[in-house]
C-alpha cells in the first residue's frame, strides 16, 4: 500500500504539469510514449517481444499515430482528414503483419499477427484520441473528462463494491468486480460529469444541459468499465497479474490507462460529431 501511494503521488506530480502544458509538444510526446510502452507490454503478453520484425514496426506505429493525430489536425484543420490518414497507415501496418505471417513458415501465426494489430491499433487510437480531444474547440476542458470518467468510475466502483457488493459482475473475467460497484461507478461518474460541467460553465460564462451531460457520464462510465474488463480478459487469457512494472505497485501502462484509451475515442466522437449524440438520447 505504501509503495502504491508513493507511486500515485509521484504520478500526479508528473501528470499535473503535463496537463497544464497539454497544448505543447511535450504533452504529445508523453502521450505517444505511453502508447508505445503500452504496445510493448501487450506484445510481451503475446510472447513476440523477441521478434524485432514485429516489435519495432509496432512501436513506431504506436508512437507515430498520436503524433500524427495532433499535427495533421493542426496543419489541415479537419479531424476527418486525420482519421483517413491514420486509417491508411494502420491498413499498411496490418498488411505488413499478414505478409509476415505468410512468409514466416509457421513461426508467426495469423492469429498472433491479428492480435498484435488489434491491440496496437486499439492502444494507439485510444491515446491519439486524447490529443484530438485536447485540440478541439474548448478542448482544454473536454479532454479532462476522459480522466475524470476513468478515475471516478474506477474509484467509486471499488469503494461501493467493497461496501455494498454482493453480486459478482463477470467473475470469469474479473472476480472482484460486483454489480453494485458497477452501478455505483456509473452514478458517481455521471454526477462528476455534471459537477465538472457546472464548474466550467460558471467560470466560462456558458450554459450546460444537465440531462445530456448526465447521460454522457453514464455512457462513458459503462465504456470505461468495459475497457477495464477487456484488459482483464487479456491478462487472464495469458495468465499474468500485471502488464508491466513501470508504475511500482500499480503495474504497467495498460494497467493504469486501460479505461482511458477506451473512453477517449467515444468521447471524441460525441464531442467532434454532436449529431452522433442523438443515437443515445
Amino acid at each position: 500500500m505504501k509503495q502504491r501511494l508513493i507511486t500515485a503521488v509521484f504520478g500526479f506530480a508528473v501528470l499535473i504539469p503535463l496537463m497544464i502544458f497539454s497544448d505543447k509538444p511535450v504533452f504529445a510526446v508523453a502521450v505517444a510514449l505511453l502508447a508505445a510502452i503500452g504496445v510493448f507490454e501487450m506484445i510481451g503478453c503475446i510472447g513476440l517481444r523477441g521478434k524485432l520484425e514485429v516489435l519495432l514496426p509496432s512501436l513506431i506505429i504506436a508512437f507515430a499515430v498520436p503524433i500524427m493525430s495532433r499535427y495533421i489536425v493542426k496543419l489541415n484543420g479537419k479531424i476527418s482528414y486525420c482519421l483517413a490518414v491514420i486509417a491508411a497507415v494502420l491498413f499498411i501496418y496490418m498488411y505488413y503483419l499478414m505478409v509476415l505471417a505468410v512468409i514466416s513458415k509457421g513461426t508467426k501465426s495469423i492469429m498472433d499477427m491479428a492480435l498484435v494489430f488489434l491491440t496496437t491499433a486499439y492502444i494507439s487510437i485510444g491515446f491519439a484520441s486524447v490529443l484530438m480531444l485536447r485540440d478541439l474547440p474548448h478542448g482544454q476542458f473536454l479532454y479532462l473528462l476522459v480522466f475524470i470518467g476513468a478515475w471516478v468510475t474506477d474509484g467509486a466502483a471499488y469503494f461501493v463494491g467493497r461496501a455494498f457488493g454482493k453480486h459478482k459482475l463477470i467473475p470469469d473475467v474479473s472476480p472482484k468486480k460486483t454489480v453494485e460497484g458497477a452501478i455505483g461507478g456509473s452514478i458517481f461518474c455521471a454526477l462528476s460529469f455534471l459537477a465538472y460541467g457546472l464548474v466550467v460553465a460558471h467560470f466560462s460564462d456558458s450554459t450546460v444541459n444537465a440531462v445530456e451531460i448526465i447521460i454522457a457520464g453514464l455512457i462513458i462510465s459503462v465504456i470505461s468499465q468495459f475497457g477495464d474488463l477487456i484488459a482483464s480478459l487479456i491478462k487472464r487469457h495469458y495468465g499474468i497479474k500485471d502488464y508491466g512494472k513501470i508504475f511500482p505497485g500499480h503495474g504497467g501502462v495498460m494497467d493504469r490507462f486501460d479505461s482511458i484509451i477506451s473512453i477517449a475515442p467515444f468521447l471524441l466522437m460525441l464531442c467532434a460529431y454532436p449529431e452522433l449524440y442523438a443515437i443515445f438520447i
